[in-house]
């Protein structure tokens, strides 16, 4: 859980820190900090950050499990995050295939054979999630990655059939999830991560969200990779936690992280905007207040 400080400051805005350990004065020069970094660096250390949970993970299963080979721990690995049942289809896939995992957490080598089967198909797309939250709030690891796309039904053939390759998914889920709007799950048969596609809903404010993404560089001397607005971030966050009853404490914290630390640039028209078509605008008014981009009102 996230335990919330609320410090007291006389004449400006009260900021809540992220943890209670952690002064407003010290989180004022983090964020600093986080705003003078490019993208790049961000993006590397969520995914140094990633991997050495990942690793700490794996090494408890290997204590748990001496006999287990290498491949046996990635896959018991992966089994406490995806089930059982579908790692026993990842792993006789595996076997037919003779693909050996490395579980190597590189994000770009996961989310690239799917960026180009997309681009292919000249279907808009971009990242979401808490790798995105990362990469414009504050810093943290992330087991999966999230992408937003404007597919359509008529797309899952050329998807199932391009994507069988590079990554695991159950039979028909992609085609089902298209038919009803939902998300559907790929799993990087190297790395073993799980990246999430969205189908775009039909509302016209999610329509938008792709015009307004960002192409970021991720990597030195690799091609921008578009990410959702901070904005269209913001409000996802906030129509999860609404959707958590409230009680989803990391979305929370990513959400507040977000916004201070674009609170000088990022567009609150465009928020409020969104924040009304979406129904969560007493949630906004909190988290604004919360990370100390408005007064709290009497």
């Amino acid at each position: 859980m996230v335990i919330f400080y609320q410090a007291p400051i006389c004449g400006e805005t009260r900021m809540k820190t992220q943890s209670i350990d952690t002064s407003p004065d010290a989180e004022r020069v983090l964020i600093d900090r986080i705003r003078a970094a490019p993208f790049s660096r961000r993006f590397s250390f969520v995914q140094s950050w990633s991997h050495s949970m990942i690793e700490a993970g794996r090494i408890n299963v290997q204590q748990l499990y001496p006999q287990a080979t290498e491949q046996e721990v990635l896959l018991l690995y992966a089994e406490r995050h995806y089930g059982k049942d579908m790692v026993d289809e990842l792993s006789v896939l595996l076997q037919e295939r003779e693909v050996y995992p490395t579980g190597t957490p590189d994000f770009l080598a996961t989310l690239t054979p799917l960026f180009e089967v997309l681009n292919d198909l000249r279907v808009p797309y971009a990242l979401c999630g808490s790798l995105a939250s990362s990469l414009y709030g504050m810093q943290r690891a992330t087991l999966h990655l999230d992408v937003v796309a404007a597919l359509e039904l008529r797309h899952s053939l050329s998807l199932r059939e391009q994507l069988v390759s590079k990554y695991f998914f159950q039979q028909n889920e992609a085609q089902t999830a298209l038919q009803q709007g939902t998300s559907f799950t790929l799993i990087h048969l190297m790395s073993l991560l799980k990246v999430v596609v969205s189908p775009l809903k039909a509302r016209a404010v999610d329509k938008e969200m792709l015009g307004r993404a960002r192409p970021l560089v991720l990597i030195e001397g690799s091609r921008p990779v578009k990410v959702l607005s901070p904005e269209d971030i913001a409000v996802l966050l906030l129509v999860q936690f609404k959707s958590s009853y409230e009680r989803a404490d990391d979305v929370w914290y990513d959400l507040l992280g977000l916004l201070k630390v674009q609170g000088p640039t990022i567009h609150l028209a465009t928020l409020e905007r969104l924040a009304t078509l979406l129904d969560v605008v007493p949630l906004l008014e909190r988290s604004l207040v919360d990370a100390g981009l408005k007064e709290e009102r009497a």
